[in-house]
């Protein structure tokens, strides 16, 4: 390392000064991918109207903003017909309420969905969902409240009966409840296709990564057995060591995707190293390389 010299005043007399002596502490820009996995928790399918010309959209009488949410929810996300709606679960399934329920029924048959229903097929990322705050009902729940329901009304025990027949065996129905599924949920077939093959492709970039760090591993054994000292093998894993612990430390904080970090190492001397990734990116512990190269100076 280099001795850096900064003159700084010390007091008011003319030309007093103290030398101090610094040190250029050399940084190295790490690249990392986090991949984001599209559907890890599975998706839910449901059969959205095609045309805006629909008699059954039209008889709904929705806001403009409702029916672009009914024609297009990968883009403008999906609401429920009334967020404050009173209708129970058993009432929005009975189709009592369903024009206006604060429930969205969907299906875990995927990628078919009901074959009850016609339309256009769209694809909700359930773990996406749930982290939007969205409530999930099973199956299951759903025959519970119908069984609930037909208890105390005898009279329906017939049409409950069958509804939840076609709950249970063909819709294999999941409802969502919350105020909006938000669009970046929400998939068609080719935005489906085009996410999974773009998480397919980091994973590919991670891996190559993985691959160029053993490769520094290795030309720092070689140097170590050239040398006959362990310090450039012990210098290299500090510094990997380092860096790595610092992506997946980055990574759960939220990332930094293309960032510009710039790390001041002494008086008036900045070194800037651009950092990206497909989904998140951070910079190594810069501190990790300091002490390596305290162990041995790459």
């Amino acid at each position: 390392m280099n001795d850096y010299v900064k003159n700084a005043p010390t007091n008011q007399e003319p030309g007093s000064v103290s030398q101090i002596p610094g040190y250029l502490m050399p940084a190295r820009a790490f690249f990392y991918v986090v991949v984001d996995e599209v559907g890890a928790d599975g998706f839910l399918v449901r059969k959205i109207y095609t045309p805006s010309t629909s008699p059954y959209l039209k008889e709904m009488n929705l806001a403009p903003l409702q029916e672009l949410s009914e024609l297009t929810p990968e883009r403008y996300g999906m609401m429920p017909k009334n967020a404050a709606a009173p209708y129970s679960i058993a009432e929005h399934v009975m189709g009592g309420g369903r024009n206006v329920s604060s429930y969205i029924s969907t299906s875990s048959i995927f990628p078919q969905g009901s074959p009850r229903f016609d339309g256009r097929s769209v694809f909700i990322d359930i773990k996406k969902s749930k982290a939007s705050g969205l409530k999930l009902v099973s199956t299951r729940e759903i025959i519970d409240e119908l069984n609930a329901y037909k208890t105390q009304h005898p009279h329906l025990e017939k049409r409950v009966t069958q509804i939840a027949n076609y709950v249970e065996n063909i819709d294999k129905e999941v409802l969502l409840h919350g105020e909006k599924v938000p669009a970046s949920a929400i998939f068609n077939e080719d935005s489906l296709r085009n996410t999974q093959l773009l998480t397919r492709t980091a994973r590919a970039t991670q891996v190559l990564g993985i691959v160029l760090t053993a490769y520094d591993l290795n030309n720092a054994t070689q140097e170590s057995i050239a040398l006959g000292s362990a310090k450039p093998i012990e210098a290299e894993l500090v510094r990997q060591a380092g860096g790595w612990g610092a992506a997946y430390a980055g990574a759960k904080l939220g990332g930094v995707v293309g960032a510009a970090v710039g790390i001041e190492t002494g008086p008036g001397a900045i070194i800037t190293g651009l950092v990206g990734g497909i989904v998140g990116g951070v910079a190594g512990y810069f501190g990790a390389d300091w002490v390596a190269d305290h162990i041995y100076e790459n």
